[in-house]
């Protein structure tokens, strides 16, 4: 449960009354390497610097200057549309990233470029990874969790991915997820594994620890702080291993045969129902799918915003729920919209990530089948 100052700014967060209020007044300076960049800052000095017309609401805009590191600013900058050229586009992506569509025709939709689609939903992921972490930061840890991985691939079925993802079971609050990418396996034929070997040998084989990494960073970061819990999987031969690092944390481990059948009196029941969503409702991995990711990297960011829509905006069941993930675990008291998600900009370094998600933050996952994977290295925008 959040108490004190986290409570205080989600209510805050909750009450935006246009989609993309700016402070009246900056909370702190702007510049991560200004001694005065931490909110709880205090006799910080800044001067007002003018002001700057805009073709998109807000049509005038202050401007500020620091007076410790001189750096200029506006009540922009505090903003999640900052240094965007069409703002009102980003929280109708948001809502079309989780709808099954693929960029492109969300792109013909919106009436834009395929590349502005791309660029906003790069910047919706991160925006989202931060908006998790800083909703969760001073959540209870969960004690009954459902945990899987998911297989899609990217570029083509020769370089698979694993999405591995922890649940609540009574909550089906989604806490973390981290991709790992794999090596094809099951059933080829003698063409078909010359052709597995010739990629290989070309870009190289897929880690053998990444997905052992996955796991691990997903029940770390779901149990922590957390005593004892109660963990469902099914029998993969991985799990029991990467459970017995948790050296902290005493952990019931209990197994359910995948051929099950997948209903609501299924234990993984939860975790089932969000791999459906994700074939469902991320276009790249419907099965036989024309729309398949084709950078690793973008696929983590369109499931970042999954998770805030799963967790935050979307009620829990479709037939007779009004509660969503989110206010059965006590984080909010009633379901967001995404201009509320939206309601101000969310800095990294303000916000501590695990280092899976550092990663994705920073666009480091490279896609071995692509030649240029170009990092994210913006300093002073998302």
């Amino acid at each position: 449960m959040q108490t004190g100052p986290a409570l205080a700014l989600t209510r805050l967060m909750m009450k935006a009354l246009t989609p993309y209020p700016c402070p009246t007044t900056p909370p702190f300076c702007p510049n991560p390497e200004c001694p005065f960049h931490h909110p709880n800052s205090k006799q910080w000095n800044y001067v007002h610097a003018g002001t700057y017309r805009r073709h998109k609401p807000p049509y005038t805009v202050q401007r500020f200057r620091c007076n410790h590191c001189k750096r200029f600013f506006s009540t922009q900058t505090f903003a999640a549309s900052y240094w965007l050229k069409r703002p009102e586009l980003l929280p109708e992506i948001q809502r079309h990233a989780v709808s099954g569509a693929a960029n492109r025709q969300v792109a013909r939709v919106l009436r834009c470029n395929p590349s502005t689609v791309d660029n906003h939903l790069a910047r919706l992921g991160r925006h989202c990874l931060l908006f998790h972490r800083h909703m969760t930061r001073d959540m209870s840890p969960l004690s009954d969790i459902a945990f899987d991985g998911l297989v899609t691939f990217e570029v083509s079925q020769y370089f698979p991915f694993e999405i591995i993802a922890a649940v609540g079971r009574t909550s089906s609050f989604v806490t973390h997820f981290a991709e790992a990418e794999r090596r094809r396996s099951g059933k080829m034929t003698e063409i078909q594994e010359k052709v597995r070997e010739r990629l290989e040998s070309v870009v190289g084989r897929a880690d053998r620890k990444a997905v052992d990494r996955a796991v691990f960073e997903v029940l770390s970061e779901t149990l922590e702080g957390a005593i004892a819990a109660v963990a469902w999987s099914d029998e993969h031969k991985l799990y029991p291993r990467v459970i017995a690092r948790l050296r902290d944390i005493e952990i019931d481990h209990r197994t359910v045969n995948s051929q099950k059948t997948r209903n609501a009196q299924n234990p993984l029941f939860e975790i089932n129902c969000l791999d459906m969503l994700l074939r469902h409702c991320l276009k790249e991995h419907t099965r036989e799918t024309i729309a398949f990711a084709k950078r690793r990297q973008h696929s983590i960011y369109r499931m970042a915003i999954m998770l805030v829509w799963r967790n935050y905006v979307k009620l829990r069941r479709e037939k007779r729920c009004r509660e969503t993930p989110a206010m059965l675990v006590g984080l909010t008291d009633r379901p967001l919209e995404e201009e509320e998600v939206l309601w101000r900009r969310l800095f990294v370094s303000q916000i501590p990530l695990p280092p899976l998600w550092d990663d994705y933050y920073w666009r480091r996952v490279k896609t071995r089948a692509q030649e240029v994977n170009l990092e994210h290295e913006l300093k002073y925008a998302f």
